[in-house]
Formats: C-alpha cells, structure tokens, sequence
C-alpha cells in the first residue's frame, strides 16, 4: 500500500500546476490587447484630429468592463460570474454613456437604466453560463435580458412618446399605436405567466 501511494500523487497535483501558468498567459495576453487597442486609438485621435477628451473617453470606461468580462470567462472560479456580471456592468455603462456623449442625449437616462439594472446583469449571467456550461444561468439570464428590453421599451415610449424628454412627442395616430402594443405585450406576459403556474402547480 505504501508503494502505490507517492507515483498517484504528482498525478493529482499536475494539472492545477499546469493549468495556472496558461490562465496567467492568458489573462496578460487580454491586458496587453487592450493595452494596444487604448493606444492605438489615442494615436489615430492625433492624427484625424479627434477630440478623445470629449468624444473617446467611454472607451476608458467599456475596456476595463471587456477586460474583467474575459477574465472571468478564462479563470474557473467561484469568483468568475460575478467578475462577469461586474464587467458587464460596466461595458453596458459604457456604451450607453458613449451613445450619449455622441449624440447629447443624456436624458435618455430616464429609461436607460434599465440595459444597465437588470439588463446587464441578465447579460453577465448569460456570458458566464454558456462558458462554464451552466444552462441555468442561461436561461435566468436571458429572463432577465428580456425584462430589461420590455422596461427599455416602455420608458422609451412614455419619456420620448409622450412626455417628449428628446424635443419630440409622438401625435395622436402614433400614441394610440404605441399604447395598444404596449396593452398587447402585458397581456401576453399576463397569460404567460397564468399559464406557467398552472404547468407548475400540476
């Protein structure tokens, strides 16, 4: 018994130790990705004459939330779904705070902050569930995902439609089409909902 024990040990033990040097190589390899991609888009802004201060710097905030997303997606963890969930926060932030900084809308907030709670989150989990091959985060991700879009859609639709947030309202033809959908789509999240609990009460 005693003989067969030291050769099984080193087996064990061997892959842990192989398995950190290349998440390591990977990790790095990500940083200095976008370590280059910064730079080279702060080189290109010298040369078109772009103002990076005033148009670029969301991208200072959506590369460190890709950076911890690929983290999370290359280190095995318990920590690794909220690292995804963290970096898709804040890429999500990010871009919604470019799209404002391009077009001067930052009223948009109003409704916005629904791709951000639970829109993003929803994204994470979903990121991080088809990596790690847990079909559960999949599916609670993408119900998430689809609450944030139908709250997206309807704070679009009343702080742009009707109270006219952007500079412009919707007319009469135009508020009652959008009014009706917005009846429908809670009517088929009512039934949907009535007849799942029916399945699951059986």
């Amino acid at each position: 018994m005693a003989e067969g024990l030291p050769p099984s040990a080193p087996v064990v033990q061997g892959p842990a130790t192989s398995q950190t040097p290349v998440r390591q190589r990977r990790q790095s390899t990500v940083l200095g990705g976008l370590l280059v991609l910064i730079g080279a888009i702060l080189l290109i802004g010298q040369f078109v004459r772009v103002d990076i201060g005033h148009y670029g710097w969301p991208f200072f905030v959506i590369a460190p939330g890709v950076l911890l997303i690929v983290v999370a997606l290359t280190a095995r963890g318990a920590v690794s779904e909220g690292l995804a969930i963290a970096g898709s926060i804040i890429a999500v932030s990010g871009l919604i705070l470019l799209y404002q900084n391009s077009t001067d809308h930052f009223e948009s907030w109003a409704y916005a902050w629904a791709l951000v709670f639970p829109g993003s989150i929803g994204l994470g989990m979903i990121l991080y569930g088809l990596t790690a091959g847990r079909p559960g985060n999949v599916r609670a991700g993408t119900r998430l995902v689809g609450i944030a879009g139908v709250l997206f859609l309807l704070g679009a639709a009343f702080f742009e439609g009707v109270i006219g947030i952007g500079g412009y309202q919707l007319d009469r033809t135009a508020g009652l089409a959008v009014g009706a959908l917005i009846i429908v789509l809670g009517a088929l999240m009512l039934i949907l909902n009535l007849t799942s609990s029916r399945r699951d009460s059986r």
